[in-house]
């Protein structure tokens, strides 16, 4: 049987999420940032500068960190995407009624994604998405009074460019599916 790149974990780990932790509280959000574009959580956390007030990330603010940080990006809702982070919902009560409701989001979780890989930082690894459904999934709901399941809230796809680099910047998109993080609403 051939192996495909799509088959192989992806191999960049950070190193530093507990590090990161302790002196910054870095989580989820900061964690799977840095997985999915292979940098160390201490160097990305200047693009979260909102830990400093409040240790939980939303649409808006990894948008900004994305796009300060060199990265286009365009948000799917309730799609994973296929290279880039996504913001899993729990669900409950509190998304019964409005799906993407404020009360919803202490219910949230972000996850790296790159194909059928994804990162979690409570794991700390690249697992399958089916591994990670499987195995983490009920760990998480277990904790969380009320939840029921889980879905995908947004998908935020990196948008490769023209470059070697990951992230340069350089490079052409369609900007009319492009979306300013500024011009996001506030979740």
């Amino acid at each position: 049987m051939r192996t495909t790149r799509s088959m192989l974990s992806p191999e960049f780990v950070p190193w530093d999420i507990e590090i990161a932790r302790v002196n910054f509280g870095a989580n989820c959000g900061p964690a799977s940032f840095a997985a999915v574009t292979n940098r160390v959580v201490c160097r990305i956390m200047q693009y979260f500068p909102h830990f400093e007030c409040s240790h939980s990330t939303n649409l808006t603010q990894m948008r900004r960190a994305l796009l300060e940080a060199g990265y286009k990006t365009q948000v799917s809702r309730l799609q994973m995407p296929t290279f880039g982070v996504a913001l899993i919902q729990w669900q409950g009560p509190w998304t019964r009624k409005a799906f993407f409701s404020r009360w919803s989001l202490p219910y949230t979780h972000w996850i790296a994604v790159r194909e059928n890989w994804v990162f979690d930082h409570t794991v700390g690894e690249w697992q399958s998405l089916a591994n990670w459904e499987r195995e983490i999934v009920p760990e998480f709901l277990a904790q969380i009074v009320g939840a029921s399941g889980w879905a995908v809230k947004y998908g935020v796809e990196i948008i490769p460019s023209n470059s070697n680099c990951l992230g340069s910047g350089s490079g052409s998109t369609d900007s009319s599916s492009l979306v300013a993080a500024s011009s996001l609403p506030s979740y």
